[in-house]
């Protein structure tokens, strides 16, 4: 059952490159919160794309909350081509990693994440507690 939203984040894409393999690795900066509370996102996710259009992806990500918190989050999932440019849908799961006692929740909870991309790279990314 999914539960309520336990992180929400806005930023930008800030790099891209396409790897030997031809995978593609992304960048990307943003803010919001986590458990409510106020945190800087950054990120790095490796896409294989498929033969379907269907793009597999997965993602290492840093969270430092306000007040100096930290979590490490891995995540996998799919996603696809909305429109033009970097504009683009993607749906997966996430699993959270902090030494944090404000956060430690966070070690036993899988997220569930829709993330969002406009054409010219700014992203939202919505997370829900798997409960």
């Amino acid at each position: 059952m999914i539960g309520e939203i336990m992180a929400e984040f806005k930023g930008k894409s800030t790099g891209v490159r396409v790897l030997p393999d031809g995978k593609v690795e992304s960048s990307s900066a943003g803010s919001g919160s986590i458990l409510g509370i106020e945190a800087s996102i950054i990120s790095t996710g490796v896409g294989t794309p498929m033969p379907n259009g269907v793009t597999m992806a997965e993602g290492n990500n840093i969270i430092n909350t306000a007040d100096g918190e930290v979590v490490m989050v891995k995540d996998s999932g799919i996603g696809w081509s909305t429109g033009k440019g970097w504009k683009s849908s993607y749906r997966g799961a996430s699993f959270h990693l902090t030494s944090s006692q404000k956060l430690a929740r966070l070690n036993k909870t899988v997220g569930v994440y829709e993330y969002e991309s406009d054409e010219t790279g700014n992203w939202k990314l919505k997370v829900w507690e798997w409960k």
